[in-house]
Formats: structure tokens, sequence, C-alpha cells
């Protein structure tokens, strides 16, 4: 090994010393590295700016997926409240269904609104649109002013001044809509029933509009077709939405007040006894808490502790002066 490296070292120590390449060699070698050089970057820079420039794609692909997402429900518009209910009330979200009173979600766009064969709800939409649920109805908020009911029985009052459009009703069976109204809306599979309490509804189905006004009932059958008959304002039949209406806060306001909303309510006509009467009422100043009573009982009760009286006459309610006690002997 040792012979091998000797001979290496004559060999190299014989060549001399390295003779200096042409000028016009190096000139060319220096250009052929320059140019080498040059083209490498070029494909950095390249490179670099299919970088920025995938990155301002990602960035704008970002910004569009971001004006066009759906907010989670905690930011979404709140398009209804329960305000009263009664049995077991469930809500969804999905597929999962919860107690109304554990969920604690928000009633917006896309959640969905059950009640079981023992409850009943009251809704309030921020539209100012009133909306009661019988037994074995569900629902589905949408906007403002329009909910889907899949299936059962609904109550929709407007109030006495709407100051909104009216409301639409989407069900299997056909679509509601209503100005100003009260009115009850039934749906099962492709059967559906209207009753108009006050005002008007017209129903859209099967490409065809027909108008139900107050007193009028119309049923539509599974071939669509369609019969009319009457239903009176005060008929028993409204009062499954009486018994769960939103009750107001009486809290300092007039008797004349609660007496005009339970008329309303129970679809009975209000007469006073006399100027005098309708005045004493407008004058007597409201306490207590009457939130769990349905409307007559709620006005029999308050009325109890005035110098008031209420007498139904079949369709009437008369409002009068109560009648003063004999003195005791």
């Amino acid at each position: 090994m040792h012979q091998e490296t000797d001979i290496v070292a004559s060999l190299i120590r014989s060549a001399g010393r390295r003779t200096e390449p042409p000028e016009e060699a190096y000139r060319q070698v220096f250009a052929a590295a320059s140019d080498a050089f040059r083209r490498k970057a070029a494909r950095r820079r390249d490179r670099l700016w299919l970088l920025y420039a995938g990155a301002a794609a990602v960035l704008l692909l970002a910004v569009t997926l971001m004006l066009r997402w759906t907010p989670p429900v905690a930011q979404q518009e709140v398009l209804a409240t329960v305000v009263r209910s009664h049995g077991a009330v469930e809500v969804a979200m999905g597929d999962l269904w919860r107690p109304a009173a554990e969920a604690r979600i928000r009633l917006t766009a896309g959640v969905r609104l059950r009640t079981a064969a023992d409850g009943r709800a009251a809704i309030a939409l921020s539209s100012g649109h009133s909306v009661r649920l019988a037994a074995d109805t569900e629902v589905m908020f949408d906007a403002p002013s329009r909910i889907y009911v899949g299936s059962g029985l609904i109550y929709v009052d407007s109030g006495v001044h709407p100051a909104t459009a009216g409301m639409t009703v989407v069900t299997p069976a056909g679509t509601a809509h209503d100005l100003g109204t009260q009115f009850e809306l039934q749906v099962a599979g492709s059967r559906l029933r209207l009753r108009v309490r006050e005002g008007s509804v017209s129903v859209d189905r099967g490409g065809r509009s027909l108008t139900g006004r107050a007193g009028e009932q119309l049923a539509f059958d599974d071939f669509g077709r369609v019969s009319r008959s009457t239903i009176p304002r005060d008929d028993d039949a409204w009062g499954w939405a009486e018994d769960i209406a939103p009750v107001p806060d009486i809290e300092g306001k007039s008797a004349a007040e609660l007496i005009a909303w339970v008329a309303r309510e129970t679809g009975r006509e209000l007469r006073y006894e006399s100027a005098a009467v309708e005045q004493r009422a407008a004058s007597v100043i409201l306490h207590g808490d009457i939130r769990h009573l349905a409307p007559a009982d709620a006005l029999a009760a308050i009325l109890a502790t005035t110098d008031l009286e209420c007498v139904v006459e079949g369709a009437t309610i008369n409002i009068r002066l109560r009648d003063p006690q004999p003195p005791r002997p």
C-alpha cells in the first residue's frame, strides 16, 4: 500500500506545474456557468410565483366560503320563541330530539319543534304572529313569517292590528297564506283542513287557489276534492287553541284591555252595558299573574276583584257593574 502511494506522488512531481487555461476558454466556462445560474434563479422565481399564486387562490377560496357560509345556530336570526307549553314538547336540529325545556335550542331556520300526544305549545314568531301547536304536531321554522308543517294541527293569529306581511304555512298537502286573520290548519298526509275564524286565508293546492273566509271550513280529501261548511267563531272546536293561548302581562293594564283580549280569544262579541261601564273598565288598573289560566278563567278571576262582572250569553260577552250587596242586618 505504501509503495502504491509513492508511485502516485512520483507521477505528480514529474508532471510539473499546471498550465493556466486560455483566456477564451475561461470566458466560455464563466458564461456557461452564469447562464446555468440565471436559469436556476428563474426556476426558483417561478416556483415562488406559483407558491404565492396558490396562497392567493386559497385565500380567495376562504373568503368565498366565508361569504357563503351559513353561521352556526348561535349566530343565526332567532325566528321564534316558545312562550307557553303543556306536556311533552321537543326540539331538534338535525336528527336528535331533546325536551324543549332542557335543550335550550334557539328556534332558528332549520330547527324543528314537535308535540307529543299530551303536548301543546304557543310560539311567538319574530314577525309578530302567534302560532299554537296541538298534540302530535311537527313544524320547522324557515323565515320570520313562514313555517313548514309536516303533520298535525296548528292555529295562527296575526294580531288585532297586523303590521307585517301575512303568514305562509307550507304543508305536504298545500300552502296557506293569510293577512290579518285567526285560522286553524290541519294536515294529515295529502288531506288538509282549513278553518277561518277571522279574516280570510287562501290555499294553493294542485295548481289552483281557493279562499276561505271568516266562519268557513274548507276540507281537501286525498284526491284534491274540496268541501265547504261553516264553523262559528265561538265553536267549542277552537277550545284547544284558547287553552294554550299566550297570556298577556296584566300588571298595570286596564280591565278593558283584558276584557278585549278574552273576547277575541274566545271568538265572542264584546258588549258593555253602558258607556259609563266601559269607562269604568278603562279606569280599573289590574295587578296579578294570570299566566297559567285559560282566557275565560282569567277574566272571571280578575273581575272578581273589581266591581265589574261578565255575563256570557251565547256568542256575546256582556260587561256590567256588579249588583251591590245588600247590607247585612
